[in-house]
């Protein structure tokens, strides 16, 4: 596995997720497994593997779940190894252009929840359908001005700023501490979303603190998403893990211990709704959709 999938921390996670699908069709064309059930077998590994690098993102476990369920059918089909090969790879194609056009959807959904003329959106981190929501919101004719925090430690923010900035937005960036400051002045807050559980959302560091600030001051909060990020809170392979400590502090001096997390989970009644592809999603939309979306056993166990 790739370590531009593997290690990827800087870009959205359904830029990430789409770079798994890559990866699994990279895979089958170097497999050589004997007959279909010695493939789903080494299918299953693989996914596994794929799951504990990013085990935060929900479209890779769901991404997993449907690659395995393409193998599960070929084999109760009696494929032949070429065939289910050609159908795992069908199926990532399908999966590519839905996450596609699911990512659009919402972002035109997104653009309909703000009526100012001259929008303030505050966001953080990096996100795709952040990106394309504000896109579609400039789309319309209005002058989109967009309040970027840095997100720490990787600054993936920056970038999200620079190619904003290139398509001609007015863009701020700032410290992610002054964020909850400024948020008072925006229009609305816009969260990417790495999972989407009855729970909550599960989102860069910074998010829930910004979405603290932003009901104190009465602004909405809306996360950007797609279906496919739904999940059940509870699934032992969705996990927030500690990123190493060195991207903090390198030499940290003696009785310094850097923890560095990445992710955390912004409560639903935070949340104004969860925007995906077709329609805006309240927290008992959200806990009855995730539920329903619980991984096959084989992958909903911990990863380690």
């Amino acid at each position: 596995m790739s370590p531009g999938f593997a290690d990827d921390r800087t870009r959205g996670s359904s830029v990430v997720s789409g770079a798994f699908l890559d990866e699994l069709e990279r895979w089958m064309l170097t497999d050589r497994s004997a007959d279909a059930g010695a493939l789903r077998a080494a299918l299953l590994a693989w996914l596994r593997a794929a799951q504990a690098a990013q085990p935060s993102l929900a479209l890779v476990h769901q991404f997993a779940a449907r690659a395995l369920a393409v193998a599960d059918t070929g084999v109760t089909r009696g494929d032949g190894v070429a065939e289910l090969r050609r159908h795992l790879v069908a199926s990532c194609e399908a999966e590519r252009d839905d996450l596609t056009r699911a990512v659009a959807e919402a972002a035109k959904l997104a653009a309909q929840l703000i009526s100012a003329r001259e929008p303030l959106v505050a966001t953080l981190s990096a996100s795709g359908g952040v990106a394309a929501a504000i896109r579609e919101l400039a789309s319309g004719g209005r002058k989109v001005r967009v309040l970027v925090a840095e997100s720490r430690p990787l600054l993936e923010g920056r970038g999200t700023a620079r190619a904003l900035a290139a398509a001609g937005l007015e863009c701020w960036l700032v410290a992610d501490a002054a964020l909850p400051l400024l948020v008072s002045q925006a229009s609305a807050v816009w969260l990417g979303a790495d999972a989407v559980t009855e729970a909550g959302v599960l989102n860069k560091i910074g998010s829930y603190t910004v979405a603290l600030a932003a009901r104190e001051h009465g602004v909405p909060v809306w996360a950007i998403a797609t279906r496919r990020k739904l999940l059940p809170a509870a699934t032992p392979a969705l996990a927030i893990r500690e990123m190493p400590g060195d991207e903090l502090w390198a030499e940290p001096p003696a009785g310094v211990r850097p923890r560095n997390v990445y992710f955390e989970l912004v409560p639903a009644a935070l949340l104004r709704g969860v925007v995906v592809e077709d329609g805006v999603l309240g927290a008992t939309e959200c806990a009855v959709a995730a539920r329903d979306r619980a991984l096959p056993a084989e992958l909903a166990a911990a990863t380690g």
